[in-house]
């Protein structure tokens, strides 16, 4: 064990070693998000300058760190899902992510969390989303600190907020969601918290739970949606 854990520390160490920051913008070596991530390593940190990006669908299959400079705003032109995480170890902090895509066949994101553990989303700013962040197949993921305001009109033409599916150990902490079908989306989900966030006028329900258990849900505030807090089919 004590051989193990000299290997695991050297192998964690040599990691943070050679990690880089690599940065985007007009005058960087990458004027494209995509790019960077393509020639990023595990462990590296990229930093997006402030300006407009329209990158289509930009996904990230690297264990790293994409990290906003004064909100860059990342435009999805009513198209496309924004950002699709592909990998564990993700952290999405400090953008602006308007103008997803809306399709009633495919639940498009701003960000979507494709069966991957540990990413953290953080400090974000979503706005006229379809589905805002969207979880599936996912644990021990971070969803702190974000904006979430969409403009709902239809059930069927708007997503939820924070949307989590066929997920454990989440936590979604301090977020503002506003304008959605529902603020916050359970289905399948277990050994989550829900603390702290503001849920209000959205079309449905604050907090929507389905078939989830063993979660707890603490010093939230529902306001002026259809319904606070709705526990359905759940332990």
């Amino acid at each position: 064990m004590k051989i193990l854990s000299i290997i695991l520390t050297l192998v964690l160490f040599s990691t943070s070693c050679f990690a880089k920051i690599i940065p985007v913008g007009k005058s960087a070596t990458y004027t494209k998000i995509q790019d960077a991530i393509n020639a990023a390593q595990n462990g590296d940190i990229i930093e997006v300058e402030a300006g407009v990006y329209k990158e289509k669908n930009i996904v990230i299959n690297k264990s790293i760190t994409l990290k906003g400079i004064n909100y860059p705003v990342l435009d999805g032109e009513h198209l496309y899902e924004i950002i699709s995480v592909k990998s564990n170890h993700v952290i999405i902090q400090g953008f602006k992510l308007v103008h997803t895509g809306v399709s009633s066949i495919q639940d498009i994101a701003a960000i979507k969390i494709y069966s991957c553990n540990n990413v953290s989303v953080i400090d974000n700013i979503l706005m006229d989303t379809f589905f805002g962040v969207y979880l599936q197949n996912s644990s021990q993921c971070s969803i702190k600190d974000n904006k979430l305001i969409a403009d709902a009109i239809t059930e069927q033409q708007s997503g939820n907020g924070i949307h989590c599916w066929r997920s454990d150990s989440l936590q979604i902490i301090g977020n503002t969601i506003t304008g959605h079908r529902d603020g916050i989306y359970f289905e399948f989900v277990t050994n989550s918290v829900i603390w702290r966030n503001y849920s209000v006028n959205n079309m449905r329900y604050g907090l929507h739970f389905m078939f989830s258990h063993n979660n707890a849900y603490i010093s939230n505030i529902f306001k002026q949606n259809g319904a606070g807090a709705s526990v359905m089919f759940s332990h």
